[in-house]
Formats: structure tokens, sequence, C-alpha cells
């Protein structure tokens, strides 16, 4: 027997919870309370801070007098088959017929002095789900202005209609779906208003003919379906009018209504409902309570933290110590409010401003006050991870570039093994991009900042430092003063070559000057190019094949403790060729007669040559010539060259020379007196 017993109260007890209906009053909260405690709160008076709402308006049955009823109320539910808990009721009807069961038709008790509402028939004929011949009656109003926190804003509501059954086929222009919209307008950027009371994903507008089940009226097919939750009709295959938790025919799932806003805005919303071509099977928005979200006081960091919210940034999200973390109320500043910021409770850091820098460990607490005394707060805990501690190196200066970097490499590690990157901005280096990919050997400029980054390899932090280069024309040192050689000059070592051996060795003492050769060192260069670089000397310098004629030679006198320190002298090597000279003449002269005698070959060289073996010497002129007219000649006579003497920069020197002339005597022929002839 105790079973049973137990049987029927469980049985009792489903029953009356799953039948249980809701309950709507117009007396628990005002329009204004409505608004501020219950879409925005948990119904409880004062229960939410929300600083931005303002301006809020009605319009219903009982604003238009004859005893329209008020289609404006508070709603709770117990019920599971109806997801709302608690929330707003608007309808086309009074709402205190909203409760179940759904046993009587809703549209009674009210007079054609309750309008409908011009900007939602508007909308409908622009959008093609209503004609300029429908009639709209019977609207119920509430609007008010709001300032997001966030940039996004939704809240959740559910359509119910008596009209879902019987008038759910019935198209635009031929039927009485009732209509209701939530217009949305961005006041402070002027925009116009929008309609997000959409099927979700979708631009169509609800109705009992947008979202509809087949089951419930076979003369149309499905239309979103998936939207529609409850049909409450008695009859054949459906028993839900007795344990129904409104007095209505259907009801949709929950939607959400939403859209990105911008935060610091002032927005308006117009939530309205009206009945289409009768007064008739009324409909209702149920809006939930505490749904309402634009946002609230909840302290976000920026970077690697941001998006998150009632956060430690600790273990593994701790902040590196070398770093700065910008945490932030809300994603824009409220005109509205002030701020205030604290640092473990007690310490202020910051006002008027919804973001704040924390650079050291600690509880961060802001404060948001609204007009009228309202306030809202919330924390966040901020760690540091230790990090690794860097030595801020001195500035390297320089008489000129290029840098070292790397030379501040010990100072700024102070013993640790980690690897130094350099890089041209802060943020970089915070990041370790773009670092200098040539650290030893940077062309820096005066006062130009590099800063250094180690990354600690076991927390992954990066600390950074900076230093400054400098070029400083006095720290240059003196160049030494280098004595330029005079050219060396010599003679073709083999007739006609132009080319000789030079010993560069001998230039040396001389280039030296007054520089103590053990502290200096002379290098010999083909190019400038080489002796400024220090490429390619010269080798086997005692000994050196001219390529050319003249040859320059580059010589480098360098300081043997610093290197770059240097001085470049030039000369020349000079080849001068080997002295040569040529005889001409006639072979034979008459007896009695003269010859002329020619002399070519190096200009002013001297000529050493013998006739019939009588040594002689001439000299060559300017053009390299000589020519001489012998005396009247009677037997042979014979030139012969010995060499030829030249004196130049490269010395005297004579040069052996062959070549002769032979001069032969021609005796005149013997002519017979003929005797006269007589004619």
């Amino acid at each position: 027997m105790k079973r049973k017993l137990l049987f029927f109260s469980l049985l009792f007890f489903a029953t009356f919870c799953f039948s249980q209906p809701i309950t709507t009053n117009t007396t628990s909260y005002t329009v204004n309370q409505l608004v501020k405690d219950v879409l925005f709160g948990n119904g409880t008076a004062g229960s939410v801070c929300i600083g931005g709402i303002s301006n809020i308006t009605w319009k219903t049955g009982t604003n238009f007098g004859n005893g329209n009823p008020n289609g404006i109320g508070y709603f709770q539910n117990t019920n599971p088959n109806f997801p709302l808990t608690s929330g707003v009721i608007l309808s086309t009807g009074d709402v205190l017929n909203a409760p179940g069961p759904n046993t009587s038709l809703q549209g009674s008790g009210t007079s054609a002095s309750w309008l409908g509402d011009t900007q939602l028939k508007n909308y409908l004929v622009s959008t093609g789900n209503a004609v300029a011949s429908d009639n709209f009656n019977n609207a119920t109003i509430l609007e008010f202005d709001f300032t997001p926190i966030t940039n996004q804003m939704s809240f959740d509501f559910l359509f119910a209609s008596e009209e879902y059954g019987t008038f759910q086929c019935q198209s635009a222009g031929t039927n009485y779906s009732d209509a209701f919209a939530f217009f949305l307008t961005n006041v402070t950027a002027g925009t116009s208003a929008t309609n997000i009371a959409l099927i979700p994903a979708q631009t169509i507008p609800i109705s009992v003919y947008t979202i509809r089940n087949t089951l419930y009226n076979a003369s149309c097919p499905s239309a979103n379906d998936s939207f529609f939750a409850n049909y409450n009709v008695g009859g054949s295959g459906n028993s839900n009018a007795l344990n129904a938790a409104t007095n209505f025919n259907g009801e949709t799932t929950i939607i959400t209504a939403s859209s990105a806003v911008i935060p610091g805005n002032i927005y308006h919303i117009k939530l309205v409902i009206a009945d289409r071509n009768d007064s008739n099977y009324d409909s209702a928005v149920f809006l939930g309570g505490g749904s309402f979200n634009i946002g609230n006081a909840d302290i976000t960091g920026t970077g690697s933290h941001s998006g998150t919210t009632d956060f430690t940034i600790g273990g593994s999200r701790s902040v590196c110590s070398s770093e700065a973390l910008v945490i932030q109320a809300g994603l824009a500043q409220i005109p509205s409010a002030t701020y205030a910021w604290t640092l473990n409770a007690t310490t202020p850091v910051g006002t008027n401003s919804y973001q704040y820098t924390a650079t050291q460990a600690g509880t961060y607490t802001v404060t948001l006050t609204y007009p009228g005394g309202c306030q809202q707060s919330d924390s966040i805990i901020v760690e540091y991870t230790p990090s690794l501690t860097l030595v801020t190196p001195g500035d390297l200066a320089q008489c000129n570039a290029p840098f070292n970097l790397t030379a501040n490499n010990a100072t700024i590690l102070n013993g640790l093994t980690n690897a130094v990157s350099f890089h041209h901005t802060l943020s970089q280096a915070q990041q370790l991009g773009s670092p200098i990919l040539n650290p030893t050997t940077y062309n820096g400029i005066d006062g130009e900042i590099i800063y250094a980054a180690v990354e600690d390899t076991n927390s992954g932090c990066i600390i950074t430092t900076q230093f400054t280069l400098h070029i400083d024309p006095t720290l240059c040192p003196t160049p030494p003063i280098a004595v330029t050689p005079s050219n060396l000059i010599h003679y073709e070592s083999t007739l006609g070559s132009g080319a000789s051996f030079f010993d560069l060795t001998i230039q040396t003492p001389i280039i030296f000057g007054l520089n103590a050769p053990a502290n200096y060192t002379v290098t010999y260069y083909l190019t400038l190019a080489d002796a400024n670089a220090g490429t390619n000397p010269i080798t086997g310098i005692n000994s050196f094949p001219n390529t050319s004629n003249p040859q320059t030679i580059f010589a480098v006198l360098s300081e043997n403790a610093l290197p770059t320190n240097f001085t470049i002298v030039s000369f020349q090597l000079i080849v001068m060729a080997l002295p040569t000279v040529s005889i001409s003449g006639p072979n034979a002269v008459c007896n009695g007669s003269s010859a002329t005698i020619t002399f070519t070959g190096t200009p002013y060289a001297t000529v050493n040559f013998t006739v019939n073996g009588n040594p002689r010497q001439i000299p060559l002129n300017i053009s390299g010539t000589y020519s001489e007219v012998t005396l009247p000649l009677n037997s042979i006579t014979v030139y012969n060259l010995v060499s030829a003497t030249t004196a130049t920069a490269a010395g005297t020197i004579t040069q052996p020379q062959t070549g002769s002339v032979s001069i032969n005597i021609t005796a005149p022929p013997t002519i017979t007196t003929p005797s006269d002839y007589i004619v």
C-alpha cells in the first residue's frame, strides 16, 4: 500500500509541475522597473547596475482609454515546457489573459481606438511581408535608450500567438498574421533603424507564417519549423491544451535577438507588436528576464590576455616582469560613467579611464560610478614571472662606423649564456622581430638607439635593454705621416720589351719617414681599393715585374697596434727603352764625289762608329737623327756602328749596335774623240 501511495504522490507532483501555467501581473513593477530590474536584472529592485538606460517610454491599450487592457506586464513560470522563467510580456491584448491553460480565445475587450504602429507597418510593407491595405492595430510598444559597454548586445525572447494552426498558412495581403519588430538605432552615429527580431541567420521577420509546422495545418508546408516549440490546441494527436503554460495556440523556441554595437555609443531600441486586420487572435512577445546584455565592468587584459574575463593573470598566464599589461573595464569608455582604479584595495592608481596599465603585481579593482550614484566593481589579480637580470650596457662611441654591437654582449648578459639579438625599435625587441643581421659590422648613425633582447628559454619572457651609438671624430686616431717616395725608373730588361723587374723594398725606409719601423708596417698594392680594404697585397716585392708602363703602386703605412689607422701613398714604376741606332748611305759614288751618311735612333743618344777603322762619335738630335756629307771620295770607304750611349733618370747606359755602310768608287767611262765630219 505504501508503494502505491508513493507512486501516486510522484505522479501527482510530475503532473502538477508540467501543467503549471505561467503567472502574469501588471502591478508588481512599473514599466521603468520592468526595463531596469527585469530585462536587465533578476527581478529584484536595484539588483543590477546599468548606468546607460534612459528615456524609457511605452504605449499600450491603456494609453487609448475606452477600457482597453494593459498589454505590458511581468510574467513568471515554473513549467519546464515553457523555457523562460520570468520576464516582460508585450501583448496585443490583455496580459492577464496570457496564462494557461489554453481554454479560451484571446482577443476580446479592445476597441478601435487602440491604434497600430506606422513604423512597423511601413517596415513590413518595405520587406514584402505586408501590403499597404493591411490595417495594423492594438500595438504595444516599449522603447528606451542604452549605452553598451561591449561590442555585441543581445536578449532572449519567444513569440506566442492564437493564430497558430488556423491562420498560419495565409500570406501577406490575405492574412491576419500579427507582426512584431525590435527596431535598433545608433543614435550617436545617426543611422537608420534596423529590425533585429529576425529568424536566426536570416533576414525574415518572425510571424506565424514564417515559423510554422505543417502538422498543425496541412494546407501549407512547414517553414523554419526547427524554431517552433509547442502547439497547445487539444484534439486528435495533441492534448496539450489543459497542460499549456500559456493561453496561446502556439509558441516558438527561445530566439536570441542580437546586433553588433559600438561601445560607448547611445542606442535606441523600440519593441513593438501589433494585430493585423482584426482585433482578435492576440499575439505576444515574451522577453527573457535578465537576458538583455550590453556588457558590464568585467576586466579584460589586452594583447596575449585579451578576451578573458574574471581571470587571474598568473601561472602559465603570468606577465613577464619586464612587460606592462593594459587592463580595461569593457571595450570602450562610457561617457556618463567615472572610473576609479585601486591596487590591493587601498592604493588609488588611476582615475577616469576605462583602461589602466599595470606595471606591478597585485589585485587591481575598478569601480564604475554612473549618474545617480549606482556603482559597479570588478577585480583582477596580476602575477609576474621573475625574469632574467640584465645589465644596461654603456653606449658605444667610435670615430666612425661600422659598429660591433656584440661588444656589449658580455656586459648585457652578466654571466648568462643566452643569445642576444639587436633591434631598431623597442616593439621589435619585445617580439624578437626584425633583428639586425650584421651586428658585428653595423653601419649605425650618431645618436641611434639600439635595443637588445634576451629570451628566457624557461619562461619565454623577453627582457630588453638599450644603448646608444655615438660617432665622435675626436676619437679617430691621427693617421701616420708617410713620405711619398720618388718614382722607380728602370731600363727595360730586353730591347723592345718595355718591362723590367723592380725592387719595391727600397721604397720602404723612405715611406716610414720618421715613424719607427718597429711600430708600423708598409704593404704594397696594385689598386687603391685593395689598399683601402687591405686585400690582395703584392708578393715578391723585391723583384716585381711591371705589367704596364708606367704603372702606379699604392703603399700603405699602417699602425701595428691599430691596423685600421693607416695612410696611403703612391709612386710609379717607369721603364725606359734601351738606346738604338741605325745607319744608311749610298753603296757607291763617282770618283771624287761626296756621300751623305744618315744616323737614326734614340733621341740625344751618342753614337760610336768607325770610318775605315778609325773611331768617331756623333750625337743624335731631339728627333733622333744625324746626317753628314763626306769629303770627295776616291777610294772605298766603310762606316761601321759600334754602340749607342744614352743618359736618363734611369742612368747612363751604352748598348752595342750593329750596322754598316760600304761606299764603293766608280771610275768615269773613257770617251774616244771622233774625227770631224765634213759634208
